[in-house]
């Protein structure tokens, strides 16, 4: 409803309308075209201005609302939705490696499996999205692409609901991130695992992979287009200067900007073969610069709100020199939120003390206890994977 028809399948004289244009204000308008028409063509200007606006109506009118919590309360629930996340993350992680080597023996992928999954992140994003924020953290360096994916997919729906996006939509999200990077997989192993710079001609076959991922998604059927187009375009650019194809930005679907901005973020803090990643701050710092010319300005405004100035999962360093994990962000001072403390002043492993830094605490030289700044992965010696394990038992 709201899209400009500019073109139809058949001569205009063939349908009842009176112009050689029609704007769709009524579901009799859509009726009459379906009759008489197998396919239109529509004003892509009027499509990119409709979705902003429905985006705006449904920012008036949320669908999911944050619960009202203290940061105990909020640690709590976390706490007690880790234990089904994880399951669901390692389902997940476990079912796109396997979808992932499917992918790369020509072999068909279990696209349904693929749905449920998906599902079941969906149930526990909406129960609590934190749970699965801080799964993510978790990272083999040498399993990137497949986790990349999952982990994409996770944020993707995420953010989805951050946007007010009904449940439908959340679930081609999800999709489009867990499949977006399928076509890396047709990529020459030694170019995609190559531990210093590509060379030239080996950037280009590289680039390759989301052609070759549109290919397999739509020779393999049963799958939305969405979800297709999501893998040919998340390299795409506003500015026009993307690959593989160097669309407009009015070509570009909302899902597309998305994962574009999402897959950009989780490859900016994520370990890769041949370098270490950046810390989250800096990643949003780098999306930041990019918006409008890289990136929706609209889209990564929206990002940067909900991941946060010190997104869940985080690492910080604190004024004490102690080291911390971010358990939960209070929504009234978001510099200050609840963090658990891993380490003394010296970088050394103490057991887990979780401190809430908006009850202006004090530090042994008798300052106020404040977070310097965010760290990489790399910059601390900490095992998520049995972190996590812990927190969830």
């Amino acid at each position: 409803m709201g899209m400009t028809v500019v073109q139809l399948d058949r001569p205009w004289t063939d349908v009842p309308v009176q112009f050689q244009e029609v704007t769709l204000s009524s579901e009799d308008d859509i009726r009459m075209l379906k009759k008489y028409c197998q396919h239109v063509y529509i004003d892509h200007h009027s499509y990119t201005t409709i979705y902003a606006d429905q985006l705006l109506s449904r920012e008036r009118r949320p669908i999911y609302k944050k619960p009202d919590l203290s940061p105990k309360e909020a640690s709590q629930r976390l706490r007690d939705e880790l234990p089904r996340a994880k399951a669901t993350f390692d389902r997940s992680r476990k079912h796109i490696a396997k979808l992932m080597q499917d992918v790369q023996h020509d072999s068909k992928i279990d696209i349904e499996g693929s749905k449920q999954i998906v599902s079941s992140c969906v149930d526990s994003i909406l129960n609590n999205e934190t749970a699965l924020f801080w799964l993510s953290k978790i990272k083999h360096r040498d399993e990137y692409t497949s986790e990349h994916c999952v982990r994409v997919g996770i944020l993707a729906i995420a953010f989805g609901k951050h946007l007010q996006l009904p449940r439908k939509e959340l679930e081609l999200l999800g999709m489009c991130g867990i499949l977006h990077d399928v076509g890396k997989m047709k990529v020459p192993q030694h170019i995609l695992n190559k531990p210093g710079k590509l060379t030239d001609d080996e950037f280009k076959i590289l680039k390759e992979h989301t052609v070759l991922g549109y290919v397999f998604l739509r020779e393999h059927g049963g799958i939305d287009e969405q979800v297709c187009t999501a893998a040919y375009n998340h390299h795409e650019r506003m500015h026009g200067n993307g690959y593989p194809r160097q669309l407009e930005p009015e070509l570009l679907s909302q899902y597309d900007r998305i994962i574009a901005i999402i897959d950009s973020y989780d490859a900016m803090i994520s370990n890769r073969c041949y370098r270490n990643g950046m810390s989250p701050s800096k990643a949003l710092s780098e999306l930041y610069k990019g918006q409008g010319k890289l990136y929706d300005d609209e889209l990564i405004q929206h990002f940067i709100q909900m991941v946060g100035v010190y997104p869940v999962g985080s690492l910080v360093e604190l004024s004490s020199g102690q080291v911390g994990v971010v358990l939960s962000v209070n929504p009234d001072n978001k510099l200050a939120p609840v963090v658990e403390i891993i380490t003394d002043a010296n970088k050394q492993r103490v057991k887990p003390v979780a401190v809430d830094l908006s009850k202006q605490l004090i530090d042994k030289t008798g300052q106020p206890l404040k977070i310097l700044h965010t760290l990489a992965d790399h910059q601390v010696n900490l095992d998520f994977e049995e972190f996590i394990r812990a927190a969830a038992a």
